[in-house]
């Protein structure tokens, strides 16, 4: 099952550890004062020099107030001593797991009623999917299954070196109609995190299009690439397992690692990422991100951009790619492995 970012269970089930846990990230600007730390407040993050090995830099150390877990970027002190509040304790006063559950009592209401303390975390699980999610009254149109047979298999990818059964388990494929939005264009359809069909992409047949004054990516009409990511669905389970996620522009590039038996990877729909996709990555645990946009000066762009927005969540490492090669669909997969073997 998919893991989320602020899980809880059932109050009736929850031991005092938990209750104490959840009472203390609802006080946790007051422990951190009261601990001497220093912090900046950016958005749902607070960050500062890292308290507990004593960083100069002034990001290397971010608790996310949401989720109730912190980061060490600069020597991981987060997974010495645990990532959550009662671990921060510990490193900062060198004490046992117990000493540091008394701590942080004093700053928590044990007395709350159930009732009191669920309607909170009701409030707070609330707000953070909205957070996450960042819905407007207009919904997702869900496209249902039987759409897909209006799309047929096209060689055009399997001629870039493309493997058809790749090609197919996607789904991909040109429309049967002419003089239609898409014609004219490979489509992929674009699916949410529970593979429900929301939009689709496509991508022009013709090699000159700047020419022909096109565009090379056409997305429909009702597709939100802000709160959404290519592969979502696909991926999930693995972003899950290994807490990171491969960054990419488009759906090829995205193709070629699932070719080359890599699994982690989410496209962005160009060279800009969204804060409700920093989310949805956030909401699987996802505590890595590897950037592996194009090698232009466009590219170069959007991953420094990407970097200041999500510097304060993720450990980040931009993946470069050989100097000859302008993205990661252009690669073969002996070079994906290669370029994947420093992941």
């Amino acid at each position: 099952m998919m893991k989320m970012s602020f899980h809880l269970e059932p109050l009736e089930k929850m031991n005092n550890i938990d209750t104490i846990k959840e009472l203390a990230n609802l006080k946790v600007h007051e422990i951190l004062s009261d601990l001497g730390i220093n912090y900046t407040d950016r958005y749902h993050s607070l960050t500062a020099p890292c308290p507990i090995h004593g960083s100069d830099r002034i990001d290397s150390w971010s608790y996310h107030v949401d989720r109730g877990i912190w980061r060490c970027f600069s020597r991981d002190c987060d997974k010495k001593y645990d990532s959550d509040i009662f671990g921060l304790v510990k490193g900062m006063k060198s004490c046992s797991f117990g000493e540091a559950v008394d701590y942080i009592k004093k700053f928590v209401d044990l007395n709350i009623s159930k009732e009191k303390l669920k309607a909170i975390l009701d409030a707070r699980n609330n707000r953070e999917f909205v957070i996450k999610t960042k819905r407007t009254n207009k919904q997702n149109k869900i496209y249902p299954e039987e759409c897909l047979s209006t799309l047929e298999y096209h060689g055009y990818l399997e001629s870039r070196g493309f493997s058809r059964t790749t090609v197919e388990e996607y789904h991909v494929g040109i429309g049967k109609s002419t003089g239609k939005y898409m014609s004219n264009r490979i489509v992929f359809p674009v699916r949410n995190i529970n593979g429900e069909i929301i939009g689709f992409t496509g991508r022009s047949l013709f090699e000159d299009w700047k020419e022909r004054g096109i565009p090379k990516w056409l997305h429909s009409r009702d597709l939100d690439v802000k709160n959404n990511l290519f592969n979502i669905d696909r991926a999930n389970r693995n972003l899950v397992e290994k807490e990171s996620a491969i960054i990419v522009e488009g759906p090829l590039d995205v193709l070629r690692l699932e070719d080359s038996g890599i699994r982690n990877s989410v496209a962005i729909f160009g060279k800009k990422m969204y804060s409700p996709q920093m989310f949805i990555l956030m909401s699987l645990g996802v505590v890595k991100l590897y950037l592996a946009l194009d090698n232009d000066a466009a590219g170069q762009s959007g991953t420094d951009e990407i970097v200041k927005l999500t510097r304060n969540f993720f450990n980040i490492k931009v993946v470069k790619l050989p100097k000859n090669k302008k993205d990661i669909g252009e690669l073969s997969n002996s070079e994906i492995l290669e370029v994947a073997s420093g992941i």
